[in-house]
């Protein structure tokens, strides 16, 4: 990180949390792809919220993986929420397994639209995941989620998935994706091929379709389980290559778009319950603590894309006695996208446009939208004949 980096990052992280947090996507230019925003989302973003009465206890004990509640995560600028629903009588629940929290997923919904409605110029990105254990109503999940979506209170504020959806579109609307087919078609988007596994091969297999059928490419670590000889070792390999690989992506042509789901979260301590090894929310915030360090770290020198990262302690730096550097974390994902467009910018190395070089084939802007007429002084990606891509000033 240079000089100018490290002293625009003191100041923000100086700076009151919600004078940083608030709309910060109104400063993201419209063009710009939302697979390269850089976005801060919280993992079992729900359960920060509380638990139904009776489960306090176990909540707290296996869980936990948030201290903020949903509208305390909006407010210091997250803007991906993991929220797993399942079945009861009448409503969806959010659960983390089998735990339910005190949050109905139509409630909290509704509050993420009425932040959308206040504040029309940030976007969410819902990871959603059908919590099967948690269900007490068999069979009734894929109806009851597209009575709740199809509300007409709901339904206009749910994207189609694109591979190339803009901020401009993505404004004041959510994008929802699901890993489970609830129905033929997507409201939002589904998730194809995800994986827990580690290995390149795994990790950049996996893809979203959309409404139309027209799927893009989906890169995603999500290693839950970091308590065993060598498996936090295998988590943070994971997690950075992919982070390595997504701050020095270029995108230059729709073709290269690469959606990111980077997961910091998994945990590190279980207790063994009926022969079972079961998760702690000790050992969240433990993992937590080396994850969100080696991202930090990887950030203090790589201002490219994050992607989504989904982290547990969203917006916290310490939780209980762990350094979980959680406020750190969300505000240098908030951070790294403007340091991004400062970078490119401000890019030295361009060539004139007059440059003896081979046919133009194509123009595009630093953040990867086609140009058909760039103005005077703008700084471009421009792909030739010959397959070469090169920065141009025209």
């Amino acid at each position: 990180m240079n000089r100018l980096s490290h002293i625009l990052l003191f100041f923000i992280l100086c700076l009151p949390y919600k004078g940083v947090a608030e709309n910060w996507m109104s400063r993201l230019p419209d063009e710009t792809y939302v697979a390269v925003v850089s976005i801060p989302g919280a993992h079992d973003a729900a359960t920060g919220s509380g638990w139904e009465a009776g489960y306090e206890s176990l909540g707290d004990l296996f869980a936990r993986t948030q201290d903020l509640n949903l509208a305390e995560l909006w407010s210091v600028g997250v803007r991906a929420f993991d929220l797993r629903p399942c079945t009861r009588d009448g409503y969806l629940n959010i659960n983390h397994g089998i735990i339910p929290t005190r949050v109905r997923f139509d409630k909290a919904l509704c509050l993420l639209r009425d932040s959308l409605k206040a504040n029309p110029s940030e976007f969410v990105v819902i990871h959603l995941l059908h919590e099967t254990d948690g269900d007490q109503v068999d069979g009734t999940y894929n109806q009851q989620l597209l009575d709740l979506l199809g509300r007409n209170d709901l339904k206009d504020f749910f994207v189609p998935f694109r591979k190339d959806l803009t901020v401009a579109d993505m404004r004041g609307k959510m994008l929802l994706l699901s890993r489970d087919v609830y129905a033929t078609s997507p409201i939002g988007g589904f998730f194809r091929n995800w994986t827990h596994d580690a290995t390149w091969q795994k990790m950049t297999g996996a893809s979203i379709t959309g409404p139309s059928g027209a799927t893009a490419s989906l890169y995603v670590q999500d290693y839950p389980e970091t308590w065993a000889g060598g498996a936090m070792e295998n988590k943070i390999n994971g997690m950075t290559r992919l982070l390595t690989f997504s701050t020095s992506h270029q995108t230059t042509t729709q073709g290269s778009i690469r959606w990111v789901f980077n997961f910091a979260s998994a945990y590190s301590k279980v207790t063994d319950l009926f022969g079972n090894s079961v998760s702690l929310s000790e050992g969240y915030r433990d993992n937590a603590s080396h994850t969100h360090a080696a991202i930090l770290d990887i950030l203090s020198g790589n201002h490219g894309p994050t992607g989504v990262v989904l982290m547990d302690y969203a917006g916290v730096d310490i939780s209980e006695d762990y350094n979980v550097r959680g406020r750190e974390l969300v505000q240098t994902i908030i951070a790294n996208n403007f340091t991004y467009l400062d970078d490119l910018s401000g890019i030295s190395e361009s060539i004139s446009s007059d440059a003896d070089r081979t046919t133009p084939v194509a123009i595009y802007s630093l953040l990867g939208r086609r140009l058909e007429a760039p103005r005077k002084g703008t700084v471009c990606l421009v792909r030739y004949a010959d397959g070469s891509v090169r920065k141009v000033c025209y």
